[in-house]
């Protein structure tokens, strides 16, 4: 799902606390209206939310887990259709970050600023409401003093690019109609992001956000996306318009990215940018797997279904000949070069391979 053209239709801002000393509730404090940012500012945060959500490998796609009538799906819903009624925005909104202080039940969890946002994005446009916390934190900003620059601290920043200091879930109803009675949220989708999402403790990191808050779960079909993420990937590569070497190397490639890489996610783009290199081969890579259907944002990484795919890497010749080796030795090991063979009674000299293994024979069969 794409987070392009997002636009913020209404704001406001509250702010919920670290718990007490006793592990008491420190009870938030209200926004009472909404916010009307300016121009720049609010283009910012757009891109913000945008470049989190739609392009950020620390952004994933979720599943919604709590479906109540006081669920944060539910609130979501409701303040997506309480356009035109902003008091009721404003209330939903406060119950929002009511839940938020709940959730933090840990002394160690910080307070912060909670960001409840109504929009629209995408094209065709979808409507869609965010809830960001961001932690304040300090910085600079540079004043001029006649003819002098100087530095001026500012004790609380919030949502810098750099900082790394804030969560954003957010609901997105995709489909309007396809929701029932039975399934109230088929049509919606759910998305996270966080920054420590890629780190090893990636299931436990926002735990109380995602949640504990949010009512999310990590979705049950990763390893299916995984699995899906690693055949698209192999068959683009097999037909691409490259040499036998290039396709060699980004195979070794795909399976760095999937088992050697720390991310707890995959994404499309990421894949793209990292190894494919030539800009020809990047957009020809992104539309095949747009065609495919596959997901443009982060999905979270589960090998449970390819893990015997990637074990081993597998060369396979005329005349039933194979070639296999251990694919995290594959790269450091195995040599593979297209050369010219011996011309055939046409004059027509066909393409042969080389094989150098750079360690001797230790048995043979």
């Amino acid at each position: 799902m794409s987070f392009e053209n997002l636009s913020i239709g209404r704001l406001i801002i509250h702010e919920v606390f670290a718990r007490g000393a006793d592990k008491a509730l420190v009870p938030p404090t209200y926004g009472g209206q909404l916010l009307v940012l300016p121009l720049d500012a609010r283009d910012a945060l757009q891109a913000r939310i945008t470049n989190a959500l739609g392009k950020s490998s620390h952004g994933v796609e979720m599943a919604i887990r709590e479906v109540g009538a006081d669920s944060p799906w539910h609130r979501a819903k409701e303040i997506i259709e309480s356009q035109g009624n902003d008091v009721q925005f404003v209330n939903l909104s406060q119950n929002i970050a009511s839940k938020l202080a709940v959730a933090q039940t840990n002394r160690t969890i910080p307070g912060g600023i909670v960001v409840v946002i109504e929009g629209t994005c995408g094209n065709p446009v979808r409507s869609f409401m965010c809830v960001i916390k961001a932690e304040p934190h300090g910085g600079f900003t540079k004043r001029q003093a006649g003819e002098n620059l100087t530095l001026e601290y500012i004790k609380e920043l919030i949502l810098t690019p750099q900082a790394k200091l804030y969560k954003i879930g957010a609901f997105l109803r995709a489909d309007q109609a396809a929701a029932t009675n039975q399934q109230p949220t088929n049509g919606w989708k759910a998305f996270l992001f966080d920054d420590l999402i890629t780190l090893g403790n990636k299931l436990s990191a926002a735990q109380y956000f995602y949640e504990g808050f949010l009512g999310l779960e990590f979705p049950s079909n990763s390893a299916f996306q995984t699995k899906q993420f690693h055949a698209l990937t192999k068959d683009f590569i097999r037909n691409a318009n490259v040499d036998s070497e290039r396709k060699i190397d980004l195979l070794n490639a795909l399976t760095t990215y999937l088992k050697a890489d720390q991310a707890a996610t995959i994404q499309v783009d990421v894949f793209s940018q990292t190894y494919l290199g030539d800009a020809v081969l990047q957009d020809a890579y992104t539309a095949y797997m747009g065609q495919k259907n596959f997901p443009a944002t982060a999905i979270h990484k589960d090998l449970s279904e390819v893990q015997s795919q990637l074990r081993h890497r597998k060369l396979t010749f005329g005349h039933d000949i194979k070639f296999t080796a251990p694919a995290d030795q594959f790269e450091n090991y195995v040599l593979v070069e297209s050369i010219d063979g011996e011309a055939d009674e046409h004059g027509i000299v066909p393409k042969w391979t080389k094989i150098t293994v750079r360690d001797h024979i230790r048995d043979q069969e």
